[in-house]
Parts: structure tokens; C-alpha cells; sequence
């Protein structure tokens, strides 16, 4: 029996169908669905810079704005360009995150799932993922195929297909 199904969520269309099948399988089994983010340390793909720019976290030529998308400052104080790749800093990560986790949430609640918890969490996904599902003695983890990831991923290995090998619990990949 499912008890608990946790999905993680990185924001990448794959993980949305996630969201639907994990909200499904923890609708017809009563069971509580843990969403989980891991802070997107590597370089921010262009679609989270979207949507960013569209929850008016930054501004399209690069500036912080306010909630009505009013600049209130430069982003320079929200960009590490430590290694010439420019990624976010860790409160607009947490804020894309806390976003990603709005939106599943109400897509697992639109199809039937009734306790959703949201967790936002940082460092090696795999790892993360792992760790959060032996804490929280989930019974199912279901992710995206494909993620986020850059080319990088594809030649290293997928967090997909390091999940499968190494989680003692059933993995449910989605394509």
C-alpha cells in the first residue's frame, strides 16, 4: 500500500506530468504527497530566468522589481558571475522554488490529492532527494525524465536514472 509519494520538482514540463501522475496515485490511495524543490545551484536555465521575470522577481533588463514590477534596485546583488556563468542568488532561488511549489501544489490538489506538504531544500539533488525520502519513510518517489539539466547531464548521468539505480524505494520516471 501507498502511504506516502514524494515528487521532486524542478520546474522542466516533465516534472509537471510528475506532479499529475504522483497526485493521482496519492488521490486513489489516500495517501500524503510531499512536493520537494532542490535550489537550482548550476547556472539558471533560461526558462526559470522566465519565470522570475514573470512573478516579477527580476525585471527583463535585469533589475529587481517590486510585486507590480517596479525596479527597486540593480540585480547585480542577486547575480554571482564568480566562474563568467551568471546564476541567481539563493533568495531568488528560494522564491522560484516557492513558486514551482504553488503552482504543483495546486495542480496535485486539482487532480484529487488531499495532504500536500511543500519542501525547498539545497544541495546535490540525488542526495537530497534520497535523504528527504528516507526521513520522511515515503513509499514512492515519481520525477521527470528530463529535467533542467544542461547537456552536462547527459554525458554525467540524469537525476532520473541515478534515483532508479540507487533508491531502495519504487522510482516512478515520467516522459
Amino acid at each position: 500500500m501507498v502511504k506516502k509519494v514524494l515528487i521532486a520538482i524542478d520546474g522542466s514540463d516533465h516534472a509537471g506530468k510528475a506532479v499529475g501522475l504522483g497526485a493521482d496515485i496519492a488521490a486513489k490511495y489516500d495517501a500524503e504527497l510531499i512536493l520537494l524543490h532542490v535550489l537550482l545551484r548550476r547556472e539558471l536555465p533560461r526558462e526559470l530566468q522566465r519565470l522570475a521575470e514573470a512573478e516579477h522577481l527580476v525585471a527583463g533588463d535585469g533589475r529587481r522589481t517590486t510585486p507590480a514590477g517596479v525596479p527597486v534596485a540593480d540585480l547585480g546583488s542577486y547575480i554571482n558571475l564568480a566562474d563568467g556563468n551568471p546564476t541567481m542568488t539563493e533568495d531568488i532561488l528560494r522564491m522560484i522554488g516557492n513558486k514551482i511549489l504553488d503552482n504543483s501544489e495546486s495542480a496535485a490538489l486539482e487532480h484529487g490529492a488531499k495532504k500536500v506538504s511543500k519542501r525547498v531544500e539545497d544541495g546535490k539533488p540525488v542526495e537530497v532527494i534520497l535523504d528527504v525520502a528516507k526521513s520522511e519513510k515515503v513509499d514512492m518517489i515519481v520525477t521527470g525524465a528530463r529535467g533542467l539539466s544542461n547537456v552536462k547531464s547527459i554525458f554525467v548521468g540524469s537525476v532520473s536514472r541515478k534515483l532508479a539505480q540507487m533508491s531502495p524505494v519504487t522510482c516512478v520516471t515520467i516522459h
